[in-house]
């Protein structure tokens, strides 16, 4: 295949991308968690609401395998949030450790994805360890003491990822287009689920604050093995007003004032 691409090789992308895209032969430790309502609420953006009960949710996994020709790991941390009252998670930081990933999730959805020099997953016996580390920092470390197999229907329900699709001008001072408020859904087989008892590092780092979202309590861990997530198309909700996103654009870079 060339710099340029037959229709035949078009539609051939298509045909394979016509369900999403697909992430499978997984492996992931997951951790929900209670946090503070001010940290949430400073760094939502409108308009997008907290949520009540102040939850976020973070993972490492390994994707095994993928229908766009790569595999690679990720790590990812959320928080609760609501539109026109539709609970849903705004993604707040997902590392990834392939630019073919990071690329599909920041210019398709929005995903404020980076690439990271290590994300892993390791189980020793009923202790499973995920850890995401960028610029040399366990930006997010998940800790789980498993306790015995679980179904599925024991993890939260799948909520829709909110996100904000934007790009800078190439002059610098504003946005391509105004920021786009974007909903996106997963199709998720959990494969087989040990829960367990954990704990959720979120370490200082200048280039991922993320730190700045406080880990009050764990509420729920757990691991699965034999994941399979798809990814659905997304919609776009709503526009929103550049200045009054301005602030909240930067977790996509590491821009340095």
């Amino acid at each position: 295949m060339g710099i340029v691409r037959s229709l035949d090789e078009i539609s051939r992308w298509a045909e394979n991308l016509s369900n999403g895209f697909v992430l499978g032969d997984a492996v992931m430790v997951m951790a929900m968690f209670k946090t503070n309502a001010e940290a949430v609420k400073r760094v939502l953006p409108p308009p997008l609401e907290p949520d009540p009960d102040s939850t976020g949710f973070a993972y490492v996994a390994e994707f095994h395998r993928t229908n766009f020709g790569v595999a690679y790991n990720e790590a990812a941390l959320f928080i609760s949030a609501l539109y026109k009252g539709e609970m849903g998670n705004y993604c707040l930081s997902m590392p990834v450790t392939n630019d073919m990933a990071m690329i599909g999730g920041r210019e398709v959805y929005g995903f404020p994805k980076k690439m990271a020099e290590k994300i892993s997953v390791e189980r020793e016996e009923n202790k499973v360890t995920g850890v995401c580390i960028r610029k040399g920092i366990p930006i997010i470390t998940i800790k789980a003491n498993l306790t015995g197999p679980a179904e599925p229907e024991a993890l939260p329900p799948i909520k829709p990822n909110y996100l904000f699709k934007h790009f800078q001008d190439p002059g610098l001072s504003k946005f391509d287009y105004k920021p786009r408020l974007v909903k996106h859904y997963n199709k998720i087989d959990w494969g087989k689920v040990e829960l367990g008892e954990g704990e959720l590092t979120l370490a200082k780092s200048e280039y991922d604050p993320i730190y700045e979202i406080p880990v009050e309590e764990v509420l729920m861990a757990a691991y699965t093995k034999g994941l399979e997530i798809r990814m659905q198309p997304g919609e776009v909700l709503a526009e929103v007003d550049p200045i009054e996103f301005m602030p909240y654009s930067f977790i996509k870079g590491d821009w340095q004032l």
